[in-house]
C-alpha cells in the first residue's frame, strides 16, 4: 500500500508541475521501463532511445494528466506503474512495426517518417523504382516477399523456381532500391 499512496502523491505534485516528482518518477521506473525495452527491442541503444523519448514527451506534453489517480484494479497495482509499462511497451511495439515496414528498401539508421502521408509518399517512389530500375522478376520477388509477407518457399512455388533464386532475386531488387534511394539520388 505504500507504494500506491506514494505514487498517488508523485502524480499530485506531477499534476502542479514538480520537476522534484518528475524525477522521483523516473529514478523509481526508469531502470525497469529500460529493461522492458531491451527485451522487446532488443538494442539497448534503441530502447534507451525509446525510454527517453517517452519521458521527454511525459513531461513537456504532461501524459502524466492521462492518468486517473483514483482508478486502482483488482489486484492493488498502481496506475502509474500501469500506465508506464504500457506507454513503453507500446512505443516500442510502434518502433518495430515502422522498422519491419521500412527495412526492406531504407537502409540501416535513415529516416523513418510518422507522418502517414509521407509513408504513402515512399510506397509510391519504391512502386516506380520497382517498375523501372528493377528487372520484372526481382520485382514480382520483391513484392510477394514485402508486400504480400509470403515466405521465401511461397514464392519459389508460386514463380515456379528455387528458393535461393528467389533470394537472389530480391537481394537483386534490394541492392537496386538501395542504390535508387541513396543520398547521391534523392
Amino acid at each position: 500500500m505504500q507504494h500506491n499512496n506514494q505514487d498517488a502523491v508523485l502524480l499530485e505534485l506531477l499534476k502542479d508541475g514538480s520537476v522534484e516528482a518528475f524525477t522521483s518518477v523516473y529514478k523509481k521506473y526508469s531502470r525497469i521501463l529500460l529493461l522492458l525495452a531491451v527485451d522487446m527491442l532488443k538494442d539497448e541503444d534503441k530502447a534507451q532511445d525509446v525510454l527517453q523519448e517517452f519521458f521527454l514527451d511525459f513531461w513537456q506534453k504532461k501524459l502524466f494528466l492521462k492518468i486517473d489517480a483514483n482508478y486502482q484494479n483488482r489486484d492493488s497495482s498502481c496506475i502509474m506503474k500501469s500506465y508506464l509499462y504500457a506507454s513503453v511497451r507500446n512505443r516500442c511495439l510502434n518502433k518495430i512495426t515502422r522498422e519491419r515496414k521500412f527495412s526492406c528498401v531504407i537502409p540501416d539508421e535513415a529516416f523513418v517518417p510518422s507522418d502517414p502521408l509521407e509513408s504513402k509518399e515512399i510506397y509510391f517512389q519504391v512502386n516506380i523504382a520497382l517498375n523501372k530500375k528493377v528487372p520484372p522478376k526481382s520485382s514480382t520477388a520483391f513484392r510477394l516477399r514485402h508486400y504480400d509477407q509470403k515466405s521465401h518457399k511461397e514464392i519459389a512455388e508460386e514463380m515456379n523456381t528455387s528458393i535461393q533464386t528467389v533470394k537472389n532475386q530480391i537481394g537483386t531488387a534490394v541492392k537496386i532500391l538501395r542504390g535508387y534511394f541513396a543520398p547521391a539520388h534523392l
